[in-house]
């Protein structure tokens, strides 16, 4: 599991996932409604994935109570 996590932040997929959101936020990036939504699903997809390697590994994330 650690290794998972490991390997999900070395890809930084959450990260590039979000400056794609915010480039088409700010209308850098053309993308329709339902690719946005789709988007906003991939990044939550991920944070959740995120969170369930860290309890599984009996560590909190960054800002969890």
């Amino acid at each position: 599991m650690a290794q998972l996590l490991s390997m999900l932040g070395a890809s930084r997929y959450a990260n590039n996932l979000s400056q794609l959101a915010h480039l088409a936020n700010i209308g850098l990036l053309a993308m329709t409604e339902e690719e946005q939504l789709e988007l906003g699903a991939a990044i939550a997809h991920i944070a959740e994935m995120r969170r369930t390697l860290m309890a599984a590994l009996g560590t909190k994330a960054k800002g969890s109570p």
